[in-house]
């Protein structure tokens, strides 16, 4: 019984940890490519400016989901590839303050930032947006900071990570000789 825990535990922690990495590769990759990577629909972004504070500071992760735009209402919070050319096609995390359906399925947003004074000089058009913000995530922007500092990274994921993996080559390997030690017991027995 004892075993069983121990290898629950250990599986467990394994997922945990690997889930924590894959979230920290996601966010380092989005926040280099400028391109917002989703799984299952939902997403994890790293605010970059002040422009929506102070409900989402500089720094904050933000978790995303991805919806469709007729399912968007106005004071909802979107992420968005910006049209505005001095952004050069960035994401942007901004409040809808207006929507404006053509009638062909297509929508039309006007945003802008909380700390904004004006509204958004370039609207966003719905095949634009990435997603609804759902919630900001300080597990996660814990996460992603111990990603950026390579000496917490280190102690934090890879130093458990690597013995729990040793812990398990270690386990198998036993398991393995003591198989190999009653196969051998039970050939001295035909043998005799």
């Amino acid at each position: 019984m004892k075993n069983v825990i121990s290898k629950i535990i250990n599986t467990v922690l394994v997922i945990i940890i690997l889930l924590a990495a894959g979230v920290m590769v996601l966010a380092g990759v989005n926040a280099k490519s400028g391109k917002a990577t989703t799984i299952l629909g939902y997403g994890f972004m790293a605010v970059q400016t002040g422009s929506m504070e102070p409900n989402y500071p500089v720094g904050s992760v933000i978790i995303i989901k991805k919806t469709d735009a007729s399912q968007l209402h106005v004071n909802d919070v979107i992420t968005f590839y910006s049209d505005d050319p001095t952004l050069s096609n960035r994401i942007v995390t901004h409040r809808i303050k207006e929507i404006i359906n053509d009638g062909d399925g297509t929508y039309i947003f006007t945003t802008k930032g909380d700390a904004n004074v004006i509204d958004d000089k370039y609207p966003v058009q719905s095949e634009r947006v990435i997603g609804k913000v759902l919630a900001k995530s300080a597990f996660m922007e814990k996460l992603i900071n111990i990603r950026q500092n390579p000496s917490t990274f280190l102690l934090v994921i890879m130093l458990p990570l690597t013995v729990i993996i040793a812990l398990e080559i270690f386990s198998l390997s036993k398991r393995s000789v003591n198989a190999k030690d009653g196969k051998e017991d039970e050939k001295d027995k035909d043998n005799k």
